[in-house]
């Protein structure tokens, strides 16, 4: 009953008469402040590269420099991919915990249309890759490899490794996040992010106890992107899931990054530009 009940909480916003009345113990000047102040409206900002986007570790990925200011960055090349027969290709995403220590994640393919999400480190740079992990098996859908890929952020603060990815879980499909605090050795349960349908992509991004997964509404009737926060390492995350591509016509592919107090958070527009905003974490 509890897995119900979480569910419909995350995926159904609450009547607006029972919002009206907590909003008025704790203050109407409260109810109005979301967990992101947005500094202005969203950019375009240059990509790296238009290369192949689906070749294993060619995605780019979000960063914010001293000043505030985002902009894409190309994957470092890897000297060598963790060998799995059944990867699907395209799926392979790496996060650095330091210079040597890499960790990678991707989908595995198995029987009847399902796909195992599994998760492997290398010590030295990428030259080697232990044994892969699992990170989630409990696929119930048909999609095999025609899924969005999954996203990884490793924190060298904390030293936690995080992955959020879009799966048909035994209670329904959704966004799901699944993180390690030992070393990329085992990953704890899955908390879902959002139920919804439609298949979508993620992104995360972690700075020692904050953790922020921005991913596309898998409900929503236009392509947008929703926020997830979590304060304690990812242990918890907040009831809110405020929208990021707020008047954009479509938003899809998201980016995130994080440099507290500030996130950005960037997606794809409909003639394939990229754009970001900034904001800063209440």
């Amino acid at each position: 009953m509890l897995k119900i009940f979480d569910r419909f909480a995350i995926r159904f916003r609450p009547p607006v008469p029972v919002v009206v009345a907590v909003c008025g113990a704790l203050a109407v000047a409260a109810c109005e402040k979301g967990p992101v102040e947005w500094r202005g409206d969203p950019r375009q900002v240059n990509a790296p590269t238009p290369g192949d986007e689906t070749a294993p570790g060619s995605d780019a990925r979000l960063v914010l420099s001293a000043d505030g200011s985002p902009s894409l960055e190309a994957a470092a090349a890897l000297a060598t991919t963790p060998i799995d027969t059944a990867a699907c290709a395209g799926s392979l995403r790496v996060a650095s915990l330091s210079p040597s220590e890499i960790y990678s994640v991707w989908w595995s393919r198995r029987a009847n249309g399902r796909a195992s999400l599994v998760a492997s480190r290398s010590d030295n740079a990428g030259a080697t890759w232990n044994p892969a992990v699992p990170v989630d098996t409990t696929d119930r859908g048909t999609m095999s490899c025609s899924r969005p890929a999954p996203s990884i952020a490793a924190d060298a603060t904390s030293g936690y490794v995080h992955v959020t990815y879009f799966l048909h879980a035994p209670g329904g499909p959704g966004v799901f996040f699944a993180h390690s605090m030992e070393r990329g050795e085992l990953f704890h349960s899955p908390v879902p992010i959002m139920y919804g349908e439609r298949a979508s992509a993620s992104a995360v991004a972690a700075a020692d106890s904050f953790v922020v997964v921005a991913f596309e509404d898998p409900n929503s009737q236009r392509k947008q992107i929703a926020l997830a926060m979590s304060r304690t390492w990812g242990h918890i995350f907040t009831r809110e899931r405020p929208e990021a591509s707020t008047g954009a016509p479509s938003a899809e592919h998201p980016f995130i990054a994080l440099r507290q107090p500030l996130v950005a958070v960037a997606w794809r527009t409909q003639d394939r530009s990229v754009v970001a905003r900034v904001g800063a974490l209440r």
